[in-house]
């Protein structure tokens, strides 16, 4: 999903109070008339999505729907096998 510039909110991905996975996988944020989005993935339908009121409410609703993708999912989602495998890779990292 092409995404205009001026519509993405800048985040601070290394902020230490965001949850682990928002800071490893990045989704980006972006205003969408009176509301804010959030996605991870080549659409809304696709891919994990999120909406709010402001960034903070976009990135909560986006998290929520990550959790619940990743409880549903079978091994043939390969956005669902992307995100384990940056989420697995970033905790060896810690090691």
């Amino acid at each position: 999903m092409k995404i205009a510039a001026e519509k993405i909110v800048p985040i601070d991905f290394e902020a230490e109070e965001l949850p682990r996975e928002i800071r490893e996988l990045r989704p980006v944020v972006f205003r969408e008339e009176t509301s804010y989005w959030c996605l991870l993935g080549p659409d809304p339908h696709r891919g994990v999505f999120g909406n709010g009121e402001s960034p903070a409410e976009a990135l909560e609703d986006w998290l929520i729907n990550l959790r619940k993708r990743l409880k549903q999912s079978d091994e043939n989602d390969e956005l669902v096998n992307y995100i384990k495998d940056s989420l697995d890779a970033s905790n060896r990292d810690v090691w």
